[in-house]
């Protein structure tokens, strides 16, 4: 069986985004890996409620040898009062401190806090790749490996490929940031924080969103600065939603931190 808390707060203040779920195994006879799961969604949709059945899937394929934190973060709409880059990446960062640093939430006993992995989709991707990536996170240490599925590497290039974008980029970044705000750019030059950490960089042929030369070129970009541990995987999975429900893709991220 799998255990679940929800909405936990991992930034005390007035907003509701603030908040994860934490997924785990009943029955824990060793300390788990944890799996931060960050979504997609532009940067402006998401919520941590419609991946249930991905954390659940991934402690499933695992044999109960994994624990999956789903987080939510500030999005960049047209409402009063939204944000912008890097709004969405302090977030992400201020959640994995909470659940690196935290002592109190459930399952916290059974969390390996030196054994965190990030798993970002698509915009999620984004923000876990830059987070690791830009120098100054003071728990990068406990960061031992980030997967990124469908992601967004270089913003620039992005818009090349699809105009039509400029619509939720310009909702999420100030026109200057699109190349500072890309984990491309980032990946120009490596950081001792960083130096540790495997990259796992995912894409399915049947993506319709987002084109694999994102992937390719981020992979390539890691390699040639130096980092040593890169695997570029590009394979059916499915849709760009639908790989995420993919068990080939559970398997793919088990493998990637167990083995």
């Amino acid at each position: 069986m799998i255990q679940v808390h929800e909405n936990i707060v991992y930034q005390a203040n007035s907003n509701s985004r603030h908040k994860l779920d934490i997924y785990f195994p009943q029955l824990c006879p060793t300390m788990l890996p944890l799996i931060v799961y960050v979504h997609g969604g532009a940067w402006r949709t998401g919520q941590k409620d419609d991946f249930r059945a991905v954390a659940e899937g991934l402690i499933t394929t695992s044999q109960n040898r994994l624990a999956v934190a789903v987080i939510n973060y500030r999005l960049s709409t047209s409402d009063a009062g939204s944000i912008k880059h890097p709004g969405h990446l302090n977030d992400v960062m201020a959640a994995v401190k909470f659940l690196v640093t935290d002592q109190s939430y459930p399952g916290r006993s059974i969390v390996d806090r030196t054994r965190v992995f990030l798993v970002g989709h698509s915009a999620g991707a984004h923000l876990s790749t830059l987070m690791a990536l830009k120098p100054g996170f003071e728990y990068m240490s406990s960061v031992q490996g980030v997967l990124g599925i469908g992601g967004i590497y270089d913003i620039p290039q992005l818009l090349k490929d699809n105009p039509s974008y400029v619509e939720f980029i310009d909702m999420a970044f100030a026109a200057d940031e699109h190349a500072e705000a890309s984990p491309h750019r980032a990946a120009r030059e490596m950081h001792g924080g960083a130096r540790h950490v495997k990259f796992c960089v995912v894409h399915s042929f049947s993506d319709e969103l987002v084109g694999p030369e994102q992937s390719a070129r981020f992979a390539g970009q890691l390699v040639a600065t130096g980092y040593s541990d890169v695997t570029l995987m590009v394979k059916e999975l499915g849709s760009h939603d639908g790989a995420l429900v993919n068990s080939e893709f559970w398997s793919l991220v088990v493998n990637f931190i167990l083995t």
